[in-house]
């Protein structure tokens, strides 16, 4: 035992509540692993948003010792500050499905940004006020997105926002399809969303990797385009050598027995 600096203080609540996540979060594994026995990996899906800023780079680069203030290039100072969201969908066999979902916070498109929005077939384009998820678009993106890369039995992880539990989709025609929505436990998604555990950090480092070598090469790259560049970043992903970037996670999560092999990651390439 030694001396320590005290990073934070709690009180016995905390200590009491983090025990009760740590039995919900094993609680819930076992339901999933449960489940995967019965309907297979490919059928089983995490979904989740995370937010990005227009243009990112890495918040570190070299700098003479004892220097006070390192500036760094940006294509654009409004592009660090504004953000964007995306919503990908992965499987317990480690698949990355198509199309991704990008969500824009430009409230609604007009008639021109319609026209002339970039387009692909691996990413869909949702807009709201806040960027993030509706329950109009969470409906839009069920039934549009979500349903037609299904099975005929799959069970989708989402966590615990009221707007996308298993009955706001009541009313949507699954086409005889059997899904079983699974709420991962409030305060728990940090332990067992695999998008959180290992997905979005890879994503995001690809994306700082991809954006510096952009500024430091001056190539001809607009970062702001993110529709763009999103979709590169999907179908680099999509390859079936990291397939086991995203198996990692469901294992880290518990919800798969067998630990995959050292999987490489886009940004080694």
């Amino acid at each position: 035992i030694v001396s320590r600096k005290i990073n934070k203080f709690v009180i016995k609540k905390q200590i009491s509540s983090k025990e009760k996540l740590l039995q919900a979060s094993s609680e819930f594994a076992f339901k999933v692993k449960s489940e995967i026995m019965l309907v297979s990996e490919d059928n089983v899906y995490n979904s989740d948003q995370s937010g990005f800023n227009v243009e990112t780079h890495a918040s570190r680069t070299l700098a003479l010792k004892g220097s006070l203030k390192v500036d760094y290039l940006a294509q654009s100072l409004n592009s660090l500050t504004h953000s964007y969201t995306i919503e990908p969908i992965v499987s317990a066999n480690g698949d990355l499905k198509s199309p991704l979902l990008i969500k824009e916070t430009s409230g609604k498109f007009g008639p021109i940004v319609e026209k002339t929005l970039y387009k692909a077939d691996n990413i869909v384009v949702f807009a709201s006020k806040s960027g993030k998820l509706t329950f109009d678009l969470a409906i839009n993106w069920f039934a549009n997105v979500f349903l037609p890369n299904t099975g005929e039995n799959s069970v989708l992880l989402l966590d615990s926002w009221t707007g996308q539990t298993e009955k706001k989709f009541d009313n949507i025609d699954k086409d005889n399809k059997n899904i079983q929505i699974f709420t991962i436990p409030a305060g728990t998604t940090g332990l067992i969303q695999p998008l959180d555990i290992y997905t979005f950090r890879p994503w995001k480092n690809f994306l700082r990797q991809f954006s510096d070598i952009v500024m430091l090469y001056n190539y001809d790259v607009n970062l702001h385009l993110r529709n763009n560049i999103q979709s590169l970043i999907h179908n680099q992903f999509s390859s079936p050598r990291f397939k086991n970037v995203f198996r990692y996670a469901w294992w880290k999560c518990g919800y798969i027995a067998d630990k995959p092999h050292k999987s490489e990651v886009p940004v080694d390439f």
